[in-house]
């Protein structure tokens, strides 16, 4: 959780890191601004209903670390890993949602990352 909270602290995407015990949600804020004005508001629509889905989806393809995102909040990722998990897995969790973070500061960002991965999984199938 200490771990989580610095990279709450150190990237605006991530609004609050919560849980007890191995049972952890991350919510990411809604980013607003200037696309979501010219955008009339899809950005933010479509942010506030995929962004954790997103995440879930890069800490999956390009990590192969498997999450999942709440029904009830779209942008909660939940962390549920086995009792068995180790120290140096938590810190590859933590050192892969940091490297998301700093890549991606926003939902246009992270909608890119996910339309490449989409893109060239079905090259890779063909």
């Amino acid at each position: 959780m200490n771990k989580l909270n610095e990279l709450r602290n150190r990237y605006p995407l991530i609004k609050e890191v919560r849980g007890r015990g191995l049972l952890i949600g991350i919510e990411f804020n809604q980013p607003g601004g200037i696309a979501g004005k010219l955008s009339l508001g899809l950005v933010d629509k479509l942010s506030k209903e995929y962004l954790g889905a997103l995440v879930a989806s890069e800490l999956l393809n390009k990590y192969r670390i498997i999450t999942a995102y709440t029904l009830n909040n779209p942008n909660v990722v939940r962390l549920e890993p086995p009792l068995t998990i180790s120290y140096r897995q938590i810190d590859t969790l933590v050192g892969a949602l940091a490297e998301i973070m700093a890549k991606h500061k926003g939902f246009l960002s992270m909608a890119a990352a996910g339309a490449k991965t989409a893109i060239q999984s079905f090259k890779d199938k063909r």
